[in-house]
């Protein structure tokens, strides 16, 4: 027979909970900066500015784009990146 007290059933607050938000804020930072890096592209078109800066523009908003896709990945679980393997797989008809 065992003694089970109050401590043993309460879960710890562990380094996956700590983890999960800092991605959650990390997330919604990204999502900040890459609204703002699309924005600015935007803008950039309208105004017409020089070929190299809206180079730049493009880059920063994809690079933007893709810390925040694999932070909510990372947030999510594997499952995500599986997903989009499949649908990869699917557009592209290659088989695997």
């Amino acid at each position: 027979m065992t003694i089970q007290s109050d401590v043993e059933d309460q879960p710890k607050a562990g380094a996956l909970a700590r983890g999960k938000g800092f991605l959650k804020v990390l997330a919604g930072l990204l999502l900040v900066a890459a609204i703002g890096a699309w924005a600015s592209l935007g803008i950039g078109l309208y105004l017409d500015v020089p070929r190299g800066t809206r180079l730049t523009l493009a880059i920063v908003a994809a690079v933007a784009t893709e810390a925040l896709f694999w932070t909510v990945a990372a947030l999510l679980g594997v499952s995500v990146v599986e997903a989009r393997k499949r649908i990869w797989r699917k557009i592209t008809g290659r088989a695997g």
